[in-house]
């Protein structure tokens, strides 16, 4: 065990301590598919995943900043903590007893789990059909269907999910995965973020009490959730252009002779510190279920993943044939800053919004 996961009683370690000692000498093992799951449990131990169970927007700046402590080392993990800080958003700002009683496993890390929500947010924006369907039964739910790419699982963890009754309505519930009824599939390999315990779900006639339910109506609940939701997002990609900033800076000899190259630490830095500054006033409308206010944050949502996607290529470009050797830093974070792109929401879905908003 590292020094960070075992600094004995006097001292608990805190989130920079837990990635300097104990992840940053995994990165390389978790991109080829090591899931941190030692990692996780000390980030819940430390407090990483309890920040924004209050709603407050402090709260939830503060749960972007310690996942972009943990993205400037590995998105991997980064991304991981964002499925734990979205099933914990989902638990805490649920009406139903049942749901409020499962906060502090989770945001304690004691119980990791997923979002499960990616065909979910799509089908609300009508891209593609809901996934799971259920029929009402005595004292909850038979679920059935498949849900692919939830991610942050293991046998024994929960995550959330939507499915449809007969009659139209959207149910939202937590379910655990790696039973009987709910099996894991891992069908595909990822060019990046293959350590994230991502599975296809098959949900086979599976018993959903009611005792599990997040919201029994969706719709309404969504539009109170989404835009905490997508805020917490961005300290992946915010973090990753704080790791690409220290790795260009590492890199004196490369950065002297690639001071003329258009986009630098510098820039990096200063267009980071904007987005921050707009995820602190979009954190405090977060309530708001106005489209208008989602629409910002998904316009700050995609001007982070421009950012995350541009710092890494100019990390590329620095360290030129040095950064396109496999294995090599550069070429990882590049991998990596092409999944904040692409997860949902992702850029596509964006600009389809906005251009449907226009």
């Amino acid at each position: 065990m590292s020094a960070a996961l075992s600094l004995g009683p006097e001292r608990a370690p805190d989130v920079a301590e837990i990635v300097r000692s104990a992840l940053q000498p995994q990165v390389g093992a978790i991109d080829r598919g090591l899931y941190p799951e030692a990692v996780l449990r000390a980030l819940g131990s430390a407090g990483a995943f309890t920040h924004h169970v209050d709603g407050s927007t402090e709260g939830l700046v503060r749960a972007v900043d310690a996942m972009s402590e943990v993205a400037t080392a590995c998105l991997s993990t980064a991304f991981c903590t964002w499925c734990q800080d979205a099933l914990v958003w989902y638990l805490a700002r649920s009406e139903e007893a049942g749901a409020a009683d499962q906060v502090a496993a989770v945001a304690s890390g004691a119980r990791l789990g997923g979002t499960g929500l990616s065909n979910p947010m799509k089908s609300f924006s009508g891209i593609e059909p809901l996934a799971l369907n259920a029929l009402r039964v005595q004292g909850g739910y038979r679920v059935r269907g498949r849900l692919p790419w939830v991610s942050n699982l293991a046998p024994g963890h929960r995550f959330a999910a939507i499915f449809a009754l007969e009659d139209g309505t959207r149910v939202m519930a937590v379910l655990t995965a790696g039973t009987e009824t709910v099996g894991l599939v891992a069908n595909t390999r990822f060019v990046a973020l293959e350590g994230t315990g991502t599975y296809t779900v098959l949900v086979r006639d599976a018993f959903v009490p009611d005792v599990d339910v997040i919201a029994p109506d969706a719709s309404t609940f969504v539009p109170q959730i989404r835009n905490g939701f997508v805020l917490l997002q961005t300290g992946m990609g915010l973090g990753l252009a704080r790791g690409v900033v220290a790795l260009m800076r590492a890199d004196v000899r490369g950065r002297q002779q690639a001071a003329a190259l258009p986009l630098g630490p510098a820039a990096i830095e200063d267009r980071a510190e904007g987005l921050h500054a707009r995820v602190a006033a979009l954190a405090d409308r977060h309530a708001d279920p106005a489209r208008t206010t989602f629409l910002d944050v998904l316009r700050l949502r995609l001007e982070v993943s421009w950012l995350a996607l541009e710092a890494a290529q100019a990390a590329m470009l620095q360290f030129g044939a040095r950064g396109y050797q496999e294995g090599s830093e550069p070429f990882r974070r590049l991998r990596e800053a092409q999944f904040v792109a692409i997860v949902t929401p992702s850029a596509k879905h964006i600009t389809a919004e906005l251009a449907r908003a226009a």
